[in-house]
Formats: C-alpha cells, sequence, structure tokens
C-alpha cells in the first residue's frame, strides 16, 4: 500500500492543518465528534477502534505497517552506513542500575496476578523479537502481555511500582505525565476507552534476576519505554514520549506541561548559532511532505525516524563519505558537527542528552553521559524549520552512541502536540 498523503482523513476542517497563526490553541484545533479522525470513538475500546480504523486507507497502512509480521528481520540496528560499529559503548561491571529494587518490584507484581495473567505477561527473552513490538498510536495492533485499562488498580499500581523502581524520580513523573495528558486527550476527544491514563500494554521479558537478562516494555500512545537489566547495568531504549496537547489546562492537573527544556533549550542553541553553522545543520525550512523526501516524512511520523519498526533504519551520521567504486560519489552531509560549537553550545548538547535520557536513575546517567561526551566531536546536531520563537520545529543529535529527535506535530506553524524520543 502506497504512503498515504495525510493522517488527518478527508474534511476540508481537517484539524491536522490549522491556521497560520504563529501558535495555535489547541482548543481551537479539536476536532468536532462527526470528524472522520474520531467520529464514533466513544463506544468504542482499543481493539475495537483498531479494527474498525482497518478499512480506512490512511490508518489501515499504519496498522499493517506496525503488524507483528512486519518486524524486520534479522534484526541489524540502528546505524549510520547498514554497518554496526563495535565497541562504542562502554558499560561499567557495577553502574549502579537499581537492579535489586527493580526485580523485587517484578517479583511482587507476579504475585498480584492471577494464573491467566502472569501467563499472559510473560512473552519471552529480552533477545525475541517480541521485545520489539512496541508501538506508540492509540491502535492496538498487536495484543499480548497485560493491558492495562483492562486491569485491576492493584495490578497497575504494582505496574507502575516496578517503573518507578527502574527510573529516576524526574523520569517516572516524566513517564507518568504522558500518561496523565492521554488521558486528557481522551476527556477532550470523548474517547476515554481507547485513551486514558492506563491505555498501554506492559510485557515481561526473561525472569527477573540479579544476574541473568531480564526486562520489560510499557507502551501504547505517545510513550513507549523498553528496559533491560543484567546485573548492576541497565539499558533504557528505544524510548518514545509525547504529549498531544503540550499542556492540560483544567482539572487536578492543570498547568501540567512536558519537554520545555528540550523544547527552548535547543531552540535557544540553534538561535545562537553562527550564520554558517545554522547553514550546516538546517536540513529544510519546510517541514511537511511537499519539502522533504519521501523517505524522510510520512503523516503518521512525520519528520522523525526512530520510530516504531525502523529498528535496521541506516541514518547517515553527519560525515561525508566517499564511496570506493565512485570517488565522486558521496553520501548528504546531516547537520552541523558539534566539534565546530563552542564549550558553552558543547555543553548544552550535553544537557540536552540528559534530559531525553532523564529516566535513567542518576548513577546510571553519569555513565551514559561520560559515554556520550567521548563522542561529542563525532555528534552532529540537525534541524527541520524555521528558528524564530514562534516556530514549529524538528532537531537531531546523533553521534555513534546517542540518536534523539524532538519533533512538533503537526508541522505548517507550531502545533500542540510534541514528540521526544531517544
Amino acid at each position: 500500500m502506497a504512503v498515504p498523503s495525510q493522517s488527518g482523513f478527508l474534511r476540508g476542517s481537517d484539524p491536522t492543518r490549522p491556521r497560520s497563526d504563529a501558535e495555535v490553541p489547541f482548543r481551537d484545533i479539536v476536532p468536532k465528534p462527526d470528524h472522520p479522525r474520531i467520529a464514533g470513538i466513544e463506544t468504542h475500546n482499543a481493539l475495537s477502534w483498531c479494527d474498525s480504523r482497518r478499512a480506512i486507507p490512511e490508518p489501515g497502512w499504519l496498522i499493517n505497517r506496525l503488524d507483528a509480521k512486519n518486524l524486520e528481520k534479522p534484526y541489524i540496528g540502528f546505524t549510520c552506513d547498514g554497518k554496526v560499529r563495535e565497541g562504542v559503548y562502554k558499560y561499567e561491571r557495577d553502574e549502579g542500575a537499581p537492579t535489586e529494587q527493580a526485580a523485587e518490584a517484578a517479583k511482587s507484581l507476579l504475585e498480584a496476578l492471577d494464573d491467566a495473567q502472569r501467563a499472559a505477561v510473560q512473552c519471552g527473552e529480552v533477545t525475541d523479537d517480541d521485545f520489539r513490538l512496541w508501538s506508540n498510536p492509540e491502535l492496538y495492533m498487536n495484543p499480548g502481555g497485560l493491558r492495562m485499562d483492562e486491569c485491576s488498580e492493584k495490578v497497575q499500581d504494582a505496574v507502575h511500582a516496578l517503573i518507578k523502581a527502574s527510573t529516576s524520580e524526574e523520569g517516572y513523573n516524566t513517564i507518568w505525565g504522558c500518561c496523565l495528558t492521554n488521558g486528557f486527550l481522551g476527556r477532550l476527544v470523548n474517547g476515554r476507552g481507547v485513551l486514558n491514563e492506563h491505555s498501554y500494554n506492559f510485557r515481561l521479558f526473561g525472569t527477573p534476576s540479579l544476574d541473568q537478562a531480564w526486562g520489560f516494555t510499557f507502551f501504547g500512545h505517545h510513550l513507549c519505554i523498553a528496559i533491560v537489566f543484567k546485573g548492576k547495568r541497565m539499558v533504557i531504549g528505544p524510548t518514545f514520549l509525547g504529549a498531544e496537547p503540550d499542556q492540560i489546562d483544567e482539572g487536578p492537573h492543570k498547568g501540567l506541561r512536558l519537554f520545555q527544556f528540550q523544547e527552548m533549550a535547543a531552540l535557544r542553541l540553534m538561535q545562537g548559532l553562527p550564520e554558517g553553522s545554522q547553514e550546516k545543520a538546517l536540513l529544510s525550512r519546510g517541514m511537511d511532505g511537499k519539502s522533504l523526501p519521501p523517505d524522510r516524512w510520512n503523516p503518521f511520523d512525520e519528520r522523525h525516524l526512530g520510530g516504531a519498526r525502523q529498528d535496521n533504519r541506516v541514518v547517515p551520521l553527519g560525515k561525508s563519505t566517499f564511496s570506493s567504486k565512485d570517488p565522486l560519489l558521496t553520501v548528504a552531509t546531516e547537520g552541523c558537527p558539534v566539534s565546530e560549537f563552542t564549550p558553552e553550545q558543547k555543553e548544552t548538547v550535553v544537557q540536552l542528552f540528559r534530559s531525553f535520557n532523564e529516566y535513567y536513575p542518576k548513577a546510571v546517567l553519569e555513565q551514559r553521559t561520560l559515554n556520550f561526551k567521548e563522542y561529542i566531536d563525532e555528534t552532529y546536531f540537525a534541524w527541520i524549520g524555521g528558528f524564530e520563537d514562534q516556530d514549529p520545529y524538528y532537531y537531531r543529535i546523533h553521534s555513534p552512541v546517542a540518536f534523539m529527535e524532538f519533533d512538533f506535530h503537526c508541522g505548517s506553524k507550531k502545533s500542540p502536540a510534541q514528540e521526544a524520543h531517544s
């Protein structure tokens, strides 16, 4: 099936194409109840909603793309040239990972489940392909594990206790903030059966242990975390965190707004670069499918490249590479080398790295930051869109050990959905 041209389906008042004001209040573009994007959502749960979308070309294309049968095999990994670069990640034997607390929380969770739930949640090993079956739309196309909004409050609390035991306080607060924002969206569109604070899937891989590899995934609309422990080491990734809308303006969580540092620190960084560096960083001023190549934009992922089912994607790291067969053939550059930045600008890049990875417990984050700094002069900063205060934009920080993206959805002007992932 060809990539669809738009994700709002068909209607002149398409809410994905807001008016041209510099910054659009999100309540002005909440779709009406009869809009094709959400019509009938109030009668559905996540599974029936997904089934109802399969016959519609645009969401049908996305559902097919995210189906388990289309997992890329064999798994190679995210690379800049199709070849895995070995030896760049450094893992200390003891990184201070909270393995004991997490394993204890996982065992408490298993004790809270009945036999059927316990059988459903245990989904193989962390090396199994099913570990890659995360997705970030509200469409529930690959049932499995525990569906949190079908579980008791006791089980929900036990899952969140495990997430909290595995992450930093700041990181957990952001994760829960994504859940709360998703619940707020459900209220806005009268679709709480599909979009709520617990419309996520949880899957456990391996057996909670202090020395063997095990982990879990937690994913749903605008949120994915994947965590693996082995001994006192851990990896969190890939991750996908989003907010739609970008703030809550009423109710008990009024004032909640996510990703402000990622938003403003990068904008000020781009604004402060010399003109020559800005030109290197700027891939395109246009943000839509008419401005970007087909392989760099689709109506669901928009500009981001590291989303679901992109496990083996090739994204050039920035440095031009010459073909041995054709010395005149090069791979186009992708961004400005951070090696050209001032010390203060490099520090901003480091702080952005930390903000994208704040879900790591403090001791582990220090190790990851040291690893990132080691490759700071092989890091590239890329930008799409304008960089005035009210412009929407996308940016990417890419190094041998990190791939981080921030994107405003949708994008002729700054709009009320933000996504940040690494």
